[in-house]
């Protein structure tokens, strides 16, 4: 990598370690979200990255290939060097339909579920998406994905409030201004459900996406979790399992994630990044965050789309955690590879 680019994921201003990284401890540190897969001119340079582990996050059905290709051949250097995962992202939610959805005509879906305060805007954008995939479709093409797959996780999944559609439904952003048109958060929460409950069924972890949605995900979490009390546990014949879930480069409020670690039925694990919480959080709120996640459930990330700066941004979110918690860099590798053991399922 060059210097410039060393630099730039350098430059976040994020208290860190003075202690060296030690490069034979690349071979333990756990990449717990990124999409280096996305960089379809550099896939042979995921092959030789430095950092031990990566869990690459399939986002649409249309990148599945490419996750599944990625995990086969760099598996091939040894066991889970890379975790797939599959899953409908929020940006993408309105592309496929709940049961229900399904009996309703490509226009009469996209009227239901999308949104915007320019009416114009929104017939023009219904006009032109294409058709939406009816729920047999892609859950049973999900399904085979983790049947093929039996190590692989779900992800990415989750919900965004702040999301909107490209123009004509584009799915790249690069240099597209975004319309006023959006997803309703019923829509996104009802794809993300059923890509829960699969994920439970199949005991499976799950990477989830949250951007300004920190209440409406609770509150969903929270009635799920109503089922898990000792007097609902009682009337089963077969206890549910628990779902793992990563709540990924989180910078909700600290208070928070206390509150997700309570939810009975969840194992909930946060992940931090260079890429967007030392970027994007002051200093103090993302120490702070460090801080409040219990040590058993905390994970480090890069959530790049590209290999080229994942060693070097999964070095520096361990110098920042290393510094925030008053460990050692082996401490801080050691423990995170722990957790993402437990949450992968290794």
């Amino acid at each position: 990598m060059s210097t410039d680019e060393d630099l730039e994921f350098r430059s976040h201003g994020i208290p860190t370690t003075n202690e060296e990284f030690d490069e034979s401890l690349f071979k333990d540190l756990c990449d717990s979200h990124c999409h280096p897969h996305d960089d379809l001119n550099n896939l042979s340079q995921i092959y030789q990255l430095k950092t031990g582990h990566i869990t690459i996050m399939g986002v649409r059905q249309d990148d599945w290939d490419v996750v599944a290709q990625v995990a086969t051949e760099s598996n091939k250097q040894y066991e889970k060097r890379c975790i797939p995962c599959f899953g409908i992202h929020p940006w993408f939610s309105h592309f496929v339909m709940t049961q229900d959805e399904s009996q309703k005509s490509p226009e009469e879906y996209y009227s239901t579920i999308l949104k915007s305060s320019k009416k114009e805007e929104l017939d023009e954008m219904i006009e032109a998406l294409n058709k939406p995939f009816p729920y047999d479709v892609w859950y049973s093409n999900l399904r085979q994905r983790l049947t093929d797959y039996p190590y692989a996780l779900v992800g990415e999944v989750g919900i965004d409030r702040s999301a909107r559609l490209l123009p004509g439904g584009a799915i790249e952003w690069h240099g597209r201004k975004p319309t006023q048109v959006q997803t309703s958060i019923e829509h996104q929460l009802a794809i993300f459900d059923i890509q829960c409950q699969l994920a439970r069924e199949l005991n499976r972890g799950i990477s989830v996406h949250c951007v300004q949605g920190q209440g409406h995900l609770f509150e969903f979490l929270k009635k799920q979790s109503s089922q898990f009390s000792t007097r609902q546990l009682k009337k089963l014949k077969k206890v549910p399992n628990t779902l793992r879930m990563c709540l990924h480069s989180f910078g909700g409020a600290p208070a928070t994630i206390t509150q997700f670690l309570e939810l009975k039925g969840f194992e909930v694990y946060v992940s931090f990044s260079v890429c967007i919480n030392a970027r994007l959080l002051p200093a103090k709120k993302l120490v702070e965050l460090i801080k409040v996640v219990p040590e058993d459930r905390i994970l480090i990330e890069s959530d790049l789309n590209s290999p080229r700066g994942v060693d070097i941004c999964m070095v520096e979110i361990t110098k920042i955690v290393a510094e925030a918690r008053g460990w050692t860099i082996q401490q801080t590798v050691e423990t995170t590879n722990k957790n993402w053991k437990k949450f992968i399922n290794f």
